[in-house]
């Protein structure tokens, strides 16, 4: 019987004795006539005092089982510890996680992981390593609450998600390390003016030389 057997008891109370009743019953800890006469009796039980000698001989429901990385108190764990830890292509984001970069480093590529919350609350401590993190454009990031210490961060992602994608809100410490979060189109601007460089300087010879390969055609002195 609880210290304040004296206090009414509420609809959710009853809900959860009967669920308790209905358990033992289905366990066959208790007959279906005792689980009938139990239930009755917890409909008409108006104080903790009445209620509780109706279940405490039966066991606890046990809470339901959270998948990690779906609770504050039972995130996801991603850590580098001296070397480097990698998440890339169609990788599953719950909505929370804690992501360390200790003494090596950590890259979180985006580009093709499956979001399971439009909210992912993200617990950073980058130490002495380095956290990477790259997201689709449309992702919103926002590193306000992340603390640089002797460390530094750079998000150049917007700090915004826009209308349906996803929000990462990033918190914690940089420590000495780095963190960083940039949008997937960056690189890929990167390739794009690289192409372009590499075509410049690999691309057909000059009019000039053309011309004085073939100077029998009329006019060529023009050209030159």
């Amino acid at each position: 019987m609880t210290d304040l057997g004296h206090l009414r008891i509420g609809t959710a109370d009853r809900r959860e004795a009967v669920a308790r009743i209905g358990r033992a019953a289905a366990e066959g800890r208790l007959t279906p006539g005792e689980a009938s006469d139990r239930t009755a009796w917890v409909d008409a039980a108006l104080t903790y005092a009445d209620l509780d000698p109706l279940i405490a001989d039966l066991p606890p429901i046990a809470p339901p089982v959270v998948p990690v990385g779906w609770s504050a108190a039972n995130r996801l764990p991603i850590a580098s510890g001296m070397s480097r830890e990698r998440r890339n292509g169609a990788w599953e984001i719950p909505p929370y996680l804690r992501v360390s970069g200790d003494l090596g480093s950590v890259r979180l590529d985006c580009r093709e992981a499956v979001c399971r919350s439009l909210v992912v609350d993200i617990e950073v401590s980058a130490g002495a390593g380095a956290i990477k993190i790259i997201v689709p454009d449309g992702w919103g990031v926002d590193s306000d609450q992340v603390a640089k210490g002797w460390g530094s961060v750079r998000n150049t992602a917007n700090r915004q998600a826009e209308p349906g994608q996803p929000q990462l809100v990033l918190h914690g410490s940089a420590g000495v390390g780095r963190l960083r979060v940039r949008t997937a189109t960056r690189r890929r601007r990167r390739e794009l003016r690289r192409r372009v460089r590499h075509e410049l300087t690999s691309g057909p010879a000059p009019a000039s030389g053309w011309v004085e390969e073939h100077s029998e055609m009329p006019n060529s002195d023009d050209l030159r």
